[in-house]
């Protein structure tokens, strides 16, 4: 199978990742659903197993290893007992604490990480919704309450862009966030945006003669943000919650069981000593994804609903190809995505696959913003040869795509 192999730990992503073509296709184990994956969403943890910042998420096997690891395909095969069937559209997330084995052609997946898609979100979108916005849905609904003034610090990455829709589907009366994106952010929901590249967060005229928040929550900054929050007092003294789904340092590197303590120990004992004092805002850190059965159709039913809608980040989707997934995670690595970053796994035929799917999308729903009719490149209607040699004929090449957007700007089409 086709796999994208990580060579070993480092930040040169160009000299780290590379396309192998003849990978053997995991071996399903009692328990495990195979699934040919359609796309993978990228995320930060991607990048951080693949520096080797955390020594917990290092690859178990070693050397080379496949990153990624929140996917949607369909079944290849399962258990007997199993309630999914060769042919079913499902999702998976990765199991903690690492993601591993995404970017593939197929991974085999604990049945319990597992769900079925929805038929009404196109599959390959659905493989964003196991991570992000699991978190943003957990954080939501468990700290914020109708009428909270909330503040999110970083919501225009994968975790905000779901978070600031859904804390206004809870009934907050007021959203303020950090972001360059502020056409996007008040689109989805954000009633104020502060571009922190114009200036410092906390120093904000405006933000600082509003009314105290009932709720900061920070996805970027870390330990700066709780000790400006306080400085600025900008988070109600009594009743207001600081949530922290970041760290301190989000670079921070734990090499060992003692930088693991220095690095999470201070983080517990804040949130433990701001309990007991009623006169300071509570410190929360929001850890890891406690998923329960049906949280994941609980997402999806999110966007089937209208409640949430996904955000691809605008370099997505990205081809499952050497060069797209080194671009994926460049955007990750610069910590500068606007939404998910998705790549998709599926080389598919004109008529039924994925380009089909998203040209009609396009067609249906932003049919005013097209300046020329859609063109789409893909296999021919027919099934792909063994032989390499007849295979060049059907999968198109770097050659077609030139000659098609050289047609395209010629008003050839």
């Amino acid at each position: 199978m086709k796999c994208i192999l990580a060579s070993a730990h480092g930040t040169d992503i160009d000299s780290l990742l590379s396309m192998c073509d003849n990978y053997p296709i995991p071996k399903r184990k009692k328990g495990q659903v195979l699934i040919k994956v359609s796309a993978c969403a990228l995320a930060p943890g991607d990048v951080r197993v693949l520096a080797g910042h955390i020594f917990i998420q290092e690859p178990p096997g070693g050397f080379p290893y496949i990153p990624g690891g929140d996917v949607s395909g369909r079944v290849v095969a399962a258990d007997a007992t199993s309630r999914f069937k060769a042919g079913d559209p499902v999702v998976a997330m990765f199991e903690l604490p690492r993601p591993l084995n995404g970017l593939a052609e197929f991974i085999a997946v604990k049945e319990s990480l597992v769900e079925l898609a929805s038929t009404n979100i196109p599959l390959v979108e659905s493989s964003t919704l196991t991570n992000s916005a699991m978190t943003a849905m957990m954080a939501a609904n468990k700290y914020c309450c109708e009428g909270d003034r909330v503040l999110v610090l970083g919501g225009s990455g994968g975790v905000g862009c779901f978070l600031i829709q859904l804390l206004k589907a809870r009934g907050a009366s007021f959203i303020a966030t950090t972001s360059t994106q502020r056409d996007l952010m008040l689109s989805l929901g954000a009633d104020m945006v502060i571009n922190y590249q114009d200036e410092n967060w906390f120093e904000n005229s405006e933000l600082q003669n509003s009314k105290e928040f009932d709720l900061v929550i920070d996805l970027a900054v870390g330990y700066e943000a709780w000790q400006k929050v306080r400085q600025c007092q900008l988070l109600k003294s009594s009743g207001g919650k600081f949530i922290a789904i970041t760290m301190d340092n989000a670079l921070a590197e734990v090499h060992n069981w003692w930088q693991l303590t220095t690095v999470f120990v201070p983080m517990q004992w804040r949130e433990l000593w701001t309990k007991f004092f009623p006169s300071v805002p509570q410190y929360i850190w929001h850890n890891g994804l406690d998923i329960q059965p049906g949280d994941l159709k609980k997402v999806s039913r999110l966007v089937e609903d209208g409640t949430m809608k996904i955000v691809l980040d605008p370099i997505s989707p990205l081809s499952f190809s050497e060069k797209g997934v080194k671009q994926g995670f460049t955007v990750m690595q610069k910590r500068c995505a606007h939404g998910k970053v998705l790549c998709i796994l599926d080389e598919s035929t004109r008529s039924g696959g994925v380009g089909a799917t998203i040209s009609s999308r396009v067609s249906e729903e932003m049919f005013d913003l097209l300046d020329a009719p859609i063109v789409r490149l893909a296999m021919d209607d027919a099934p792909v040869p063994y032989a390499s040699s007849m295979e060049k004929v059907v999968v198109k090449r770097s050659t077609d795509l030139i000659e098609g957007v050289m047609k395209l700007c010629a008003n050839k089409v």
